[in-house]
């Protein structure tokens, strides 16, 4: 299952959605016993269909959870390409969440660095003088070895301050982006990659067996991996 110990190697995507789901509420049951609120942060691509499978099944304080994205695109909240509005369609819908559960970017804002710098304004909210950590982000990981809008090689890998920056020429399209810094990302209480798939066998073997960190998930430190058995074939 997906445990705390680094490495998980599961069958199939059924069971990888229902262990790491029932990984997430065991994390969530354990933070509520010391805070007030919990924050969560989302990314998008197949983590969208396997928190939608599981997630509304899952007994969570969901009035104390805050939902928020590891990055996003700068486009209308009607684009496919839009992770809210994937989120909003396949899984917010079946949840007991009000707005204020979810923290969104403002894609109306006249430039991606306006929406950044708004983007952060909202996350600093969330966080209180004691405790200037998130407690869990969800993280994807591309067939590049990307996570979030970290790309390999990019100069956004450079940027520590803050806990928000933007992409301008993104390789992926859409070119401009929002994303937390790689420094935020690790300075989270939990992070979990979930990875799926044969195309991403050979990045997960480099990084884990080759202690490769060229790719951005790979700078990424304490990583709890939820593998299935394609994406773990070359281990």
């Amino acid at each position: 299952m997906c445990s705390l110990s680094n490495i998980n190697i599961i069958d199939n995507n059924e069971i990888l959605s229902e262990k790491f789901g029932y990984q997430l509420e065991e994390i969530v049951l354990k933070l509520i016993k010391e805070k007030q609120l919990i924050t969560i942060g989302l990314s998008g691509g197949s983590l969208i269909d396997l928190l939608q499978s599981i997630l509304p099944r899952l007994q969570l304080p969901w009035a104390h959870l805050r939902f928020f994205f590891v990055d996003e695109r700068f486009v209308s909240f009607t684009s496919d390409d839009s992770t809210y509005s994937n989120y909003q369609t396949k899984l917010f819908r079946k949840l007991p969440l009000t707005d204020k559960n979810v923290i969104k970017i403002d894609p109306d804002l006249k430039s991606v660095e306006q929406c950044a710098q708004d983007y952060e304004n909202k996350l600093n909210e969330l966080l209180n003088e004691n405790d200037q950590t998130f407690d869990i982000v969800l993280l994807g990981m591309g067939p590049d070895g990307h996570t979030a809008s970290l790309f390999p090689d990019h100069s956004v890998l450079n940027v520590n301050q803050g806990l928000v920056t933007f992409v301008k020429d993104s390789p992926k399209p859409p070119p401009e982006r929002v994303t937390l810094t790689l420094n935020t990302i690790n300075q989270s209480k939990y992070k979990i990659v979930v990875v799926t798939g044969e195309s991403k066998s050979t990045i997960v073997k480099e990084v884990l067996k080759d202690k490769n960190t060229k790719y951005p998930i790979g700078q990424v430190n304490d990583l709890i991996w939820c593998l299935d058995k394609t994406a773990a074939s070359k281990l």
